[in-house]
């Protein structure tokens, strides 16, 4: 069954239909929820670019294929997701040495067993063949969900919520990094942490989502 719209599936190994796959709009660089973001992102002077494929459109398929992706550990979404931002790192001409999908505070990572940016890292990481990082940055702050705060409490919430790793400067030092998340709305979650790579001597931060929110 198609975990979005329930229409039953002849393929087994399949999880959502080509119709709900389909129904989700697509961002371009000229799409305004893109602009408005990439706009936010910049002007905190961390990130360089940014590189998104959907709109999250909330009870739309995509919230349903991100909701299994992050507690039901369908690893196929994330890489396939991570497939098509490769493509577009690719197609768009955005540089990346290495990839650092944003990470999960300890707790929520020993609850959930796993982190969902890191299956996204992966299909990344199989188009545009760089490599994963996943131990030079940590989250310090087991912080609460942002869904429900304002522009102003995302930032709050998010302040010195990372730090890097000892060792972390010889991983990222001179580097251009791609800084991966599921999904970016304000982008406080992404300057955060980027402020920290940068702080480790990263050269530059492009940041990466599969879905920008509103």
């Amino acid at each position: 069954m198609c975990i979005s719209c329930n229409t039953p599936l002849l393929d087994g190994s399949q999880k959502i239909c080509r119709n709900c796959w389909s129904a989700i709009p697509a961002l371009t660089k000229d799409h305004s929820l893109y602009q408005e973001t990439r706009g936010k992102l910049l002007a905190e002077g961390c990130i360089d670019d940014l590189i998104s494929c959907y709109v999250f459109e909330r009870e739309g398929p995509f919230q349903h294929i991100a909701h299994a992706l992050k507690y039901q550990e369908y690893k196929s979404f994330g890489i396939e997701l991570g497939k098509q931002i490769g493509g577009l790192v690719r197609d768009w001409n955005v540089e990346a040495d290495i990839i650092v999908p944003v990470p999960l505070h300890r707790i929520k990572h020993r609850e959930r067993g796993y982190n969902q940016s890191e299956f996204i890292a992966q299909g990344i990481a199989s188009i545009i063949g760089k490599p994963i990082i996943v131990d030079a940055v940590r989250r310090t702050r087991h912080t609460q969900t942002q869904t429900t705060l304002t522009l102003e409490e995302r930032y709050k919430n998010m302040k010195d919520a990372f730090e890097t790793l000892p060792g972390a400067s010889k991983k990222l030092y001179g580097k251009t990094c791609l800084l991966v998340d599921d999904v970016i709305t304000t982008g406080a979650t992404t300057n955060s942490c980027a402020r920290e790579i940068l702080a480790a001597g990263a050269k530059s931060i492009n940041a990466a989502s599969a879905a920008l929110a509103k």
